[in-house]
């Protein structure tokens, strides 16, 4: 992996999990009962929203010049580095569909969804939990799907999900996500095919 590259995998990891923080702390403020006080300091709520500002510049320094993506490489880079970020012991299997054709966005965008979903699922296992990858073609759009087999349902999914719903519907893409009573999580993201050099 160039310089680069290994820059922007870095910076979006990060920038990942930063978001992941500042939704956590907004589930918990969701759930407080009315009248009672948070731990979350103005100047807690400050030093976030900076490290996202400065993630963000760096992100848009740092972003690879190109407007399609080779999804399988980068889930497999983001599978990788979220992998080697967590402390406990899962059980990851991936299937990753060969030949895809390339995805009509950003790389540094892909990077960065793709990131944020593994987060999103990671974040809803216990150790020991499996996490399933998969990557496929359907028509005119390639699909991201994941799926999280944790021990309890996840009731904050709507919170910690809402920034990657809304990165991705400005991809011109969609993003859907479901979670049942028995602690399954599904997150499928479907972006379109990029056009051959001859369709443009």
């Amino acid at each position: 992996m160039h310089g680069s590259e290994r820059n922007l995998d870095r910076i979006t990891t990060l920038l990942g999990q930063c978001l992941g923080r500042i939704e956590a702390h907004a589930a918990d403020v969701q759930h407080m009962d009315e009248g009672a006080t948070t731990f979350l300091t103005a100047e807690e709520i400050d030093n976030e929203t900076a490290e996202l500002q400065q993630l963000v510049g760096s992100l848009l320094d740092n972003v690879v010049q190109a407007d399609d993506a080779d999804l399988n490489h980068i889930v497999d880079q983001a599978v990788r580095s979220c992998i080697a970020a967590v402390d406990m012991p899962l059980v990851v299997r991936q299937r990753l569909a060969p030949g895809l054709p390339r995805v009509a966005c950003n790389p540094g965008q892909l990077t960065f969804a793709v990131q944020r979903a593994l987060g999103v699922g990671i974040g809803h296992l216990e150790p020991g939990g499996e996490l399933a990858v998969v990557t496929r073609r359907e028509g005119d759009t390639i699909v991201f799907e994941m799926e999280s087999h944790g021990e309890e349902s996840d009731s904050d999914l709507d919170a910690r999900t809402a920034t990657l719903l809304e990165f991705v519907a400005d991809m011109k893409g969609t993003c859907r996500t479901d979670a049942d009573e028995r602690g399954t999580l599904l997150l499928a993201i479907e972006l379109p095919v990029a056009l051959a050099a001859d369709d443009r």
